[in-house]
């Protein structure tokens, strides 16, 4: 495993597929790689964008509030945000428009966001709806779930496929959030899960001390690779205000080892919610899911046919962030890096690494 972890990072230096990055694994509960690689600015107390790795803290954060009878994922998202139970099925039309069709033949749960399949900002429809949203929407949770409810509109009927949703599911599962505790949804997310997993570096608000060890964000660009500046944001030229809740997390990898090794051994979760979190939650048959996976909440799984070996959870983000568990095994491993080259579940980097810790 190590040779293979080792000819990675060469591979991503060589070929300047980002400026450098971190794995770590961890075997029977114990930490047996973790090293760093590319320059001083890549360390033990580096910090990273994880992207939707985010979703992943998320979903366990929203299964913590319903652990505690504080909401339930299988309620109906208009129980605590009333004006999403106005929600239409639309369509894009041949010349481009957006068209409303007909209500859905039930209402979105959370369950349904957890898991992809509410329609809410997915497919080619939810995309376009996305980017045209007016910047002064994007500014906070509330401002966006208001937007969506007014706003938007289903891919398809409520629950009769899957395709993901990069960022409405999880603003309004985060917006739920925030609406039942009172506070924000970083303010919830320290408390509830950060705090308890002595998870000091994953924030949605990070102070100047945080952000100076931002790691650099990679782009390629006519065949010149460049540092891209966020300008004190952290995903995407969103402002820190909006705390989106499937993509502008920073983490650090000791932080992400914590939460890892919570998902394997549960001293944050119920074995029975970490199941529910953790097992494929949809009919392996249903339109849209790549075939051989399924989705959990917050995360993906191997169910069938496919290249890793069945029962693989994984979470990825965009920016070739990756997280892989093997609960039979009790192993989990990370892979962190910034760049927006080389980034997809497919990329270069993110099947060497699978093959190097699961093969």
């Amino acid at each position: 495993m190590e040779n293979k972890l080792h000819a990675l990072f060469e591979n991503q230096l060589a070929n300047v597929e980002c400026f450098g990055g971190a794995a770590a694994v961890i075997r029977g509960g114990e930490v047996v790689f973790n090293e760093s690689f590319g320059d001083e600015r890549f360390n033990q107390k580096s910090l990273y964008r994880l992207a939707s790795v985010t979703k992943i803290i998320t979903a366990a954060a929203i299964l913590k509030l319903h652990e505690q009878g504080k909401i339930s994922i299988y309620d109906n998202v208009s129980k605590y945000l009333p004006r999403f139970s106005r929600l239409i099925v639309g369509a894009v039309s041949p010349d481009g428009r957006i068209c409303p069709l007909s209500a859905p033949h039930r209402e979105v749960t959370l369950f349904d966001l957890l898991t992809h399949t509410a329609g809410l900002g997915a497919d080619e429809l939810g995309n376009r709806e996305y980017a045209v949203m007016p910047t002064e929407a994007k500014v906070t949770l509330e401002s966006v779930t208001d937007y969506y409810a007014e706003n938007f509109h289903l891919a398809f009927d409520v629950g009769t496929r899957f395709a993901y949703s990069g960022f409405a599911g999880y603003d309004v599962l985060a917006r739920i959030a925030e609406v039942v505790g009172g506070e924000t949804f970083n303010e919830f997310l320290q408390k509830e899960i950060c705090a308890p997993l002595g998870m000091t570096d994953t924030t949605f608000q990070p102070t100047d001390e945080q952000y100076a060890r931002l790691v650099p964000m990679h782009q390629r660009i006519s065949g010149t690779d460049r540092e891209v500046n966020f300008k004190g944001n952290l995903y995407r030229g969103m402002p820190r205000t909006y705390e989106a809740a499937g993509a502008s997390l920073i983490s650090s990898m000791s932080d992400m080892l914590k939460f890892c090794k919570m998902l394997l051994s549960g001293n944050l979760l119920s074995e029975e919610t970490r199941a529910l979190m953790l097992t494929p939650a949809l009919d392996d048959n249903l339109d849209g899911l790549v075939r051989g996976e399924n989705a959990g909440l917050g995360c993906f799984m191997i169910s069938g046919q496919h290249r890793l070996p069945k029962g693989t959870i994984f979470s990825h983000g965009a920016y070739g962030t990756h997280v892989v568990l093997d609960p039979k095994k009790n192993l989990a491993a990370v892979f962190l890096k910034n760049s927006f080259f080389d980034m997809s579940t497919a990329s270069r980097s993110t099947v060497e690494f699978e093959n190097a810790v699961l093969k």
